[in-house]
């Protein structure tokens, strides 16, 4: 797990945003102390259900801080938040080829 790299690129996100951390811990719904600890990479065991909140706080695709978040992204992926592999990720997730997987989830 890559809780660093997920904890940078939060913190570059929340800059590019230009919002607090208390407005992105408020969007998310999550606890401070909670969102605090992600900020440290001293949470190891966050749900799904956060991250996929954080991401839609911080506008950004939900897959990317999955990544991150289990050391599968790539560290050169754009702050927009485009994600160079996502179709790869999702691939190796679900043994499909890359090029058959559909974000229509058929």
């Amino acid at each position: 797990m890559s809780s660093r790299d997920l904890a940078d690129y939060l913190e570059q996100r929340v800059a590019m945003l230009g919002i607090s951390r208390s407005e992105v811990a408020r969007r998310a719904d999550i606890s401070r102390q909670t969102w605090y600890r992600l900020l440290s990479a001293d949470l190891t065991d966050a749900k799904l259900s956060t991250i996929m909140r954080l991401a839609e706080a911080l506008e950004t695709p939900p897959l990317h801080l999955l990544c991150l978040y289990l050391g599968e992204g790539q560290t050169t992926t754009p702050l927009n938040g485009a994600s160079n592999d996502a179709g790869g990720f999702l691939a190796r997730t679900l043994g499909t080829p890359a090029n058959r997987v559909s974000s229509s989830g058929n």
